[in-house]
């Protein structure tokens, strides 16, 4: 019937505008796991490594802070 066909296409019609309305440039979420892992107290060996985790783990904070 005529009302059938009326109700669908409002039933359509408010799916599109449902799925148009998501935002452009949604802001992205910082989740806990994206946050780097500070080292423990043995994880550095103290002999001076040139890429010790410390200097990793300073850049990856810094990073995560932009």
């Amino acid at each position: 019937s005529m009302a059938d066909t009326s109700e669908n296409q409002l039933n359509n019609g408010e799916r599109e505008d449902r799925i148009t309305k998501e935002p452009e440039n949604p802001t992205p979420i910082r989740t806990p796991a994206s946050i780097p892992e500070k080292p423990l107290p043995g994880d550095c060996c103290g002999s001076g490594c040139l890429r010790c985790v410390w200097d990793i783990y300073y850049e990856e904070l810094e990073e995560y802070n932009r």
